[in-house]
């Protein structure tokens, strides 16, 4: 796995996130993935994160996403990204806004191909 193979699964991320669409955002993850949201439990699997992602762009607004990796480690079948994100919010009866997050994402080569199979993400500072 290199910077382009994550940059590729990135912008699928991305596109899927600007389309609003939680299947091909949740096609992205492995089948027995995790996700660790802010302030609230882990989420097992494709089908929780499909829940996951269509609450954040009803609920929150997640209108578009920016992710920029800043440090990568690989291992065989398995690697470690940390990076930033920009997400445009534009919730229901709100303002519009823009939200400034860190992540790390556990990659693991599934069927030939990457996936995200842990993903933990909480607030930049202020």
């Amino acid at each position: 796995m290199s910077l382009i193979d994550i940059g590729k699964v990135n912008r699928m991320f991305e596109d899927a996130v600007r389309a609003q669409d939680p299947d091909r955002l949740a096609s992205l993850y492995t089948g027995t993935a995790m996700a660790l949201p802010p302030d609230g439990p882990i989420v097992r699997g494709q089908d929780g994160i499909r829940q996951l992602w269509s609450t954040v762009m009803k609920d929150m607004g997640l209108r578009d996403v920016t992710l920029k990796t800043v440090d990568l480690d690989v291992d065989g079948d398995t690697a470690c990204e940390v990076g930033h994100a920009t997400l445009s919010l534009e919730p229901p009866g709100g303002q519009r806004a823009t939200a400034n997050v860190k992540y790390v994402v556990v990659w693991q080569r599934s069927a030939g191909r990457w996936r995200l199979h842990r993903d933990i993400w909480n607030a930049e500072p202020a």
